[in-house]
């Protein structure tokens, strides 16, 4: 396989639908936030759809919970609705404030180890 291929430019990444294993859509991907020093990604932050979209909130799903799925080229997700919608969820200003700790938070609700 061409290394290439396995790579996916973000314009094609932002907007597009996260679902679950089902192929039932959980949200929409807003943004992806990368470390630094290394460059990998570390989490996708989803926009629940709806009539008040969550009242501005946006839930981070750690990048290591995503599964490329080649039939679709998106990204699913084991989780549920419930489980993203009962998870951590932040506004802008909080994403953006880095004692917030919301990272941390995030990979303790989803059980990922830390990068």
């Amino acid at each position: 396989m061409n290394p290439d291929s396995l790579m996916i430019r973000s314009a094609n990444l932002l907007g597009t639908a996260l679902k679950d294993t089902s192929g039932r859509k959980l949200g929409t991907i807003r943004e992806v936030f990368l470390e630094r020093d290394t460059g990998h990604a570390r989490f996708v932050i989803v926009e629940l759809g709806g009539l008040l979209k969550a009242a501005g909130k946006y839930y981070p799903v750690p990048w290591r919970a995503l599964k490329f799925d080649e039939k679709t080229s998106g990204y699913l997700a084991d989780i549920t609705k419930d489980k993203l919608k009962g998870g951590p969820a932040y506004d802008r200003d909080q994403l953006n404030d880095t004692a917030y700790a919301w990272s941390e938070q995030t990979e303790r609700y989803y059980s990922v180890d830390p990068i």
